[in-house]
This record gives structure tokens, C-alpha cells and sequence, in this order.
């Protein structure tokens, strides 16, 4: 682990409008102990939720996802564990960027307008990968509105990948592109949250 206690993390989180820098309290082997801003003590942290965590390591800016653990809102104290670096995304096609994003989707194949409830918890120019407390088949189609600051991404997804949880799904989900329009949404939206992450950081 890269982290040490002092360090400055840079986090991004679906509840806050904009990344904010923590302190490392303290370094498990499983996971990272942060203490809050003042700006965080009204956020809502749950168990399991998305992040993207940023910090400095060798003079180089180091950019993952993470999981919270546990929120103590009392004590203004964040534990979060970061991502593994696994087989499948040596596998992918494209790069995926680490966010902590809220969503909501309809499921075309129903033609109904029930929208359901998602966080998402990492993004390429092609594909994404979501939470949902619903259970999909694979190669259902997906009509999603992504929440990013100031503006909704919308887009089609047809579901690929679906893994089973305690309490949740994880959906690894296909773009499908009809046009430029979306492709430059994303790579814009990426270029922007790389930029606030290691810039936040950095002018502390």
C-alpha cells in the first residue's frame, strides 16, 4: 500500500458536488482510515459505495477506486479500501476511470417508465461498470442518466456482466455509441475529474 499516515488523499464521493482532501489517520492491511473536512460532515457515507481516491506516491500522482468500509459522522472519520488491480481489467479493451457517481436507468425491454436506482462506480469511453439492488439478464438494454456536476450524461447500455453480492448486483455494461456526441461527453468528463483529483491534492 502506498499510503502512509500524514498523507493527503484527494476523494471523490456521489454525495459531495465537488472532490475534497482527507488525512490519513491511520494504514491497515485492508484498508485506509481518513479524517474529514468540515465540508463532509453533512455527506452521506454508506457501506460498500464507490470512490475515487487520488494521493501522491514517488512524485507521481496515483489514481484509484476505492470501497467505503464505515463513516463515523461524530468523529468526521472515513475507513475505505482500495480496488485490486484484477486479471479482468487487464482484460478490458479500454482503460476504465475510477468515479463515484449516481445514476438512474430504465430497462428498454420492459416499455415501462420505471426508473431504478444505480452508482457508478467506474467509466471508459466504452463501457462502465454499475451497482443496483436489481437483478437484470445479460444482454438487457439499459437507458441511463449518469449525474455528473452540473449536467447529465445520458446514454445506452446493453448489460454484459452481471455479478451477485450480498444485497446488490454489479453490472459490467457496453456504450452503445450512435454518434460522437456521448464518446466526447465522457472523454471530456474524464480529462476534467483527473484534473480536480491530482490538482486538489496538490495545492494543499
Amino acid at each position: 500500500m502506498s499510503l502512509s499516515i500524514g498523507s493527503l488523499v484527494t476523494i471523490s464521493h456521489y454525495s459531495m458536488t465537488s472532490v475534497f482532501t482527507s488525512t490519513v489517520l491511520a494504514v491497515n492491511e485492508n484498508s485506509i482510515e481518513v479524517k474529514l473536512p468540515r465540508e463532509c460532515m453533512r455527506a452521506d457515507f454508506s457501506a460498500g459505495d464507490p470512490l475515487a481516491v487520488a494521493y501522491e506516491f514517488k512524485n507521481s500522482p496515483i489514481i484509484k477506486g476505492g470501497r467505503v468500509i464505515y463513516f463515523n459522522a461524530r468523529d468526521g472519520v472515513l475507513v475505505f479500501e482500495e480496488d485490486l488491480y484484477e486479471e479482468e481489467m487487464r482484460m478490458r479493451s479500454y482503460d476504465r476511470f475510477p468515479v463515484s457517481l449516481y445514476a438512474d436507468y430504465r430497462v428498454v425491454e420492459e416499455m415501462v417508465n420505471r426508473k431504478n436506482y444505480a452508482l457508478v462506480k467506474d467509466i471508459s469511453e466504452h463501457g462502465l461498470l454499475i451497482y443496483s439492488r436489481e437483478s437484470h439478464f445479460n444482454g438487457l438494454n439499459l437507458s441511463m442518466d449518469i449525474y455528473i456536476t452540473r449536467s447529465v450524461l445520458t446514454m445506452d447500455a446493453e448489460i454484459v456482466r452481471r455479478v451477485e453480492h450480498d444485497g446488490y448486483y454489479e453490472y459490467g455494461l457496453r456504450i452503445k455509441h450512435q454518434g460522437s456526441y456521448v464518446l466526447n461527453q465522457i472523454k471530456n468528463y474524464i480529462k476534467k475529474s483527473e484534473s480536480e483529483l491530482i490538482a486538489n491534492y496538490k495545492d494543499e
